[in-house]
């Protein structure tokens, strides 16, 4: 009797196995289709450089990166309101599912974001000297950007509050 109940859950065992493997395959299916038809970015080719924006009833955050070489210069504006708000350039490094940020022209600031192609979310906790880059009772963390147009072209559209181009010089 126990080797025909050890029999049957091993059974059931091999079967689920195989249905998720059939599911994987057609999500894998799935994934080629949508990568095919530009509404899923490919991983094997994704680049930072654009712009990217997060609408809100306080404003629109930014930020955009141009290629540099290997890195990105990058501008980023998280706005709380008509006065408050955090603005910086600095540079990126883009690595397999995050991007090493650096701001410059103040204290020192450096994180690791998170980028799927689509959005990059910035951690929730952040270096103290970050907030040199702020207003009071603004900060940069946990703010996200979704990409709204590709390429260097885009990014150097991309307008500030007090650096009136983000990513132009």
């Amino acid at each position: 009797m126990r080797n025909i109940l050890l029999m049957a859950c091993l059974l059931l065992a091999a079967c689920k196995v195989q249905e998720e493997q059939k599911t994987s395959e057609s999500a894998s299916k799935l994934d080629e289709q949508a990568i095919a038809a530009g509404i899923l970015p490919d991983s094997n080719e994704l680049s930072l450089a654009g712009q990217f924006e997060t609408r809100s009833d306080l404003g629109i955050d930014k930020f955009c990166a141009v290629s540099s070489g290997s890195d990105f210069d990058i501008g980023v504006l998280a706005v709380f309101g008509p006065e408050s708000k955090c603005e910086a350039r600095g540079t990126a490094r883009a690595g397999e599912g995050s991007v090493t940020i650096t701001l410059t022209g103040k204290e020192s600031c450096k994180f690791s974001a998170e980028y799927d192609g689509v959005e990059l979310r910035f951690p929730g906790a952040m270096e103290d000297g970050c907030d040199s880059y702020c207003s009071p009772r603004a900060s940069f963390s946990g703010t996200s950007y979704f990409l709204i147009a590709q390429g260097d072209d885009a990014a150097r559209k991309t307008l500030g509050r007090k650096i009136d181009r983000l990513c132009g010089k």
